[in-house]
């Protein structure tokens, strides 16, 4: 093993042409080569270590990430090694990061194809074991001089590595695994079609431009006059197979090369603030340190922020996994507990079971005895217990909360949870004695805000823990996170509440003034007749006349209640599989004398072949009968009337198969202005006082769509003023395929 002092004493070689780069003032051995030897070994690093850790930022756990992140930093560590050789001083570093080089190019090869095998899905043990034994032996051997002898001027350069008996065995590893990932690669790529043909095409292509790379370096190293121009060849390889697995497997998104190229440039920045004040400090010395050492600073300072922004926060995650693992296993279900209460509340129905339910869960996980939830009413002021856990007892007595009491004030002010361990006098040492008489007959140790839209909705009371536990900031979070969508359910159902309340409401009224509209018609006849009955009643044609008008009209105001009591049914009734086509029979059967008295003309589409639906048939019979005697009462006295009825199967691309069925008719069609509202109750396009019949309440398409929500389905309406109308129907049938 030659000495470090041999090297500078070696003799210079004869004088030759320039060498490839070599311009004017250069040396022979050309300045310019060396420029470009030192800007690709850099450029080499650097991207080999931006892809490192770009893909350890997008996920460690998975395996091809682990792999392609060991063969990128092995490149980073190899290329750097390249750059310090380089700029070394002396000979002897420059042999030490030459050896540095030649140790790492065997683990170069392996871990290019473990991540190949990797890539492809393959098992290669044995390959692994033999190839990462051979590379500790190389790397071996490269120290000890086996492989890199000596550095001498060569190769354009002031140092260049010459090579001793082991790198045959070093070309030899390898040539051998490299051939290995090229023939894996390529066997994958038969196999594969489209974008992962285009994948392992692209890392083939990859693997084949780093091989001729790494060979134009090679002769050099025997001191054939071949300029090594390989450097550069191997970033473009580093280049390819990135991007091939960022766009095919990983992926890697530009996010992931950005957030490792901001962990670069901030070691970059310090490590240029180490080096000039290491600089600065060597100057107000007296010394004047070399290139070599200001870039040893360098890179020590690029070592040291890239543990403290890499390793040390990866450091932190193991602890914390390792005390979640250990001491913090009883507490992880604990949150667990808690985690799934803040999504349960908002599932659960009544608000007395949401309440109940938050108290349970939250005493039982994180181990209260005294619990209490105070919750303000509607129309009060005063936050009264709603729920709570062994509360009456020890001293916990207190029921209501005032709206003025300090405890109140306190939380609404704040807006987060207090607790009263001694730092409560430092925060409110004006409350301080208010809030001490209050814990005489609740002598809790915290009070969580319930909040809702920035309004204390209520206040969660706590007693000390049983085993006298502090929290923890996971503890106040979830206890946070659960108050808040207490707050947020509550506020909703009080808010659905005063919805239906408003609703019903508006129902209410809309039937009163139906009603009042329907009856006030047969009413005054009743009443207009009863008063002439003194001075007529004697009159024979007068009791006739005043019988039947009686009749007809006790007989409409016992039809409106009818109707109403239709509308308002809640009852269930029996469902079974119903042909459609059998109701429409039905209907067509039951409205055959109206049709022979008006000439209406009744079509029925085919329905022989058509699936059943699962309903009543009293109902679906209701359904169909009301829209064609609409389609009657519209067409009277139209010479060429027409009612049409067809039936579509949709069963393909709906998230439910569907009957889809028209009742058409050729009349004068809806006003527009009243079209949005045909379905709603007392809504006609007739008058309500017509005495031909029961027609013109206005409660029939109000029947119609009650029945069709009931069959879980839905209807609409289409019409054109002179052209007709048409009912859209749309009722699901089993689940079945047809």
């Amino acid at each position: 093993m030659d000495s470090p002092s041999r090297a500078p004493t070696t003799p210079s070689p004869p004088a030759a042409p320039p060498a490839f780069g070599a311009g004017r003032g250069a040396r022979p051995g050309g300045a310019r080569v060396n420029t470009y030897l030192l800007i690709a070994t850099f450029i080499n690093f650097a991207t080999g270590l931006v892809l490192a850790f770009a893909v350890a930022l997008r996920g460690r756990s998975n395996r091809i990430n682990r792999r392609l992140a060991g063969f990128a930093l092995s490149i980073s560590i190899w290329a750097a090694a390249a750059f310090l050789m380089q700029i070394s001083e002396s000979a002897g570093r420059a042999l030490l990061f030459a050896r540095l080089q030649t140790a790492v190019a065997a683990f170069i090869a392996v871990a290019f194809l473990h991540f190949v095998v990797q890539l492809c899905g393959g098992r290669r043990r044995w390959w692994f074991w033999l190839g990462y034994s051979a590379a500790v032996g190389l790397a071996g051997a490269s120290f000890a001089g086996y492989v890199v002898t000596a550095v001498q001027p060569g190769a354009g350069v002031r140092f260049w590595p010459q090579a001793g008996p082991g790198v045959a065995v070093l070309l030899a590893v390898l040539a051998v695994y490299l051939r290995e990932s090229l023939r894996l690669l390529r066997r994958q790529e038969r196999a594969a079609t489209g974008a992962r043909a285009d994948q392992l095409r692209q890392i083939r292509l990859a693997t084949l431009i780093g091989l001729v790379g790494a060979a134009l370096n090679v002769p050099s190293w025997y001191g054939l006059p071949v300029p090594p121009l390989g450097d550069l060849f191997v970033f473009v390889s580093l280049a390819m197979i990135g991007h091939a697995v960022s766009r095919y497997q990983l992926p890697l998104a530009i996010y992931d090369f950005v957030h490792a190229a901001v962990y670069m440039g901030m070691s970059v920045v310090i490590s240029v603030g180490f080096m000039l004040a290491y600089a600065g400090l060597s100057a107000w010395q007296g010394a004047h340190p070399d290139l070599a050492r200001l870039v040893n600073v360098f890179l020590l300072g690029m070592m040291v922020s890239l543990f403290f922004f890499w390793v040390v926060p990866r450091l932190k995650d193991g602890a914390d996994q390792i005390l979640l693992r250990t001491y913090l296993r009883k507490r992880g279900s604990q949150h667990n507990r808690l985690k799934n209460l803040a999504e349960q509340i908002s599932t659960l129905d009544s608000e007395q079971e949401i309440l109940d339910t938050t108290a349970r869960e939250i005493a039982e996980a994180v181990g209260f005895s005294h619990l209490g939830i105070f919750i303000r009413g509607e129309f009060g002021d005063a936050y009264a217990l709603r729920a709570q856990t062994r509360w009456g007892r020890d001293g916990y007595t207190q029921t209501a909360l005032p709206a003025h009491s300090r405890l109140v004030r306190v939380l609404a002010q704040r807006q987060a949870p207090v607790i009263f361990d001694g730092s409560e006098s430092e925060l409110f040492p004006e409350f301080r004695e208010d809030i001490e008489e209050m814990r005489r007959t609740m002598p809790f140790e915290a009070a969580f805000p319930i909040l809702t839209e920035g309004f204390l909705l209520g206040v969660l009371v706590l007693s000390p823990r049983e085993r006298r536990e502090r929290y923890t900031e996971i503890d106040l979070s979830l206890l946070e996170a659960v108050c808040r969508q207490l707050g947020v359910t509550l506020r909703v159902r009080q808010l659905e509440r005063r919805a239906s309340q408003t609703e019903k409401l508006i129902s209410l009224g809309t039937l009163a003034a139906g009603l009042a509209h329907e009856l006030r018609n047969p009413l005054v006849s009743i009443q207009t007749f009863s008063a002439l009955l003194k001075e007529h009643g004697h009159e024979p044609e007068f009791q006739q006349e005043f019988g039947a008008i009686i009749q007809r009209d006790v007989g409409r105001i016992a039809s409106i209640v009818e109707n109403i009591a239709a509308f308002a049914e809640n009852s269930t009734v029996p469902f079974a599989a119903v042909k459609i086509g059998e109701v429409i029979a039905g209907v067509a059967e039951i409205v055959r004398p109206e049709l022979l008295r008006t000439g209406v003309l009744f079509q029925i589409a085919e329905l022989r072949s058509l699936p059943p639906v699962y309903g009543n048939y009293s109902q679906l019979l209701q359904v169909f009968l009301n829209l064609v005697q609409n389609a009657l009462h519209a067409l009277e006295g139209q010479p060429d009337g027409r009612i049409a009825i067809a039936v579509e199967l949709r069963a393909g691309n709906v998230p439910k198969p569907m009957l889809h069925i028209t009742v058409a008719d050729n009349g004068p069609g809806i006003d527009p202005a009243l079209l949005p509202r045909v379905f709603e109750p007392f809504v006609t396009t007739k008058s309500t006082g017509d005495r031909r019949g029961q027609r013109g309440m206005g409660l029939g398409l109000a029947i119609v769509r009650r029945i069709v929500q009931y069959h879980e389905g839905a209807i609409e309406v289409t019409s054109e003023i002179g052209k007709g109308t048409t009912f859209h129907l749309h009722l699901p049938i089993p689940d079945q395929r047809y």
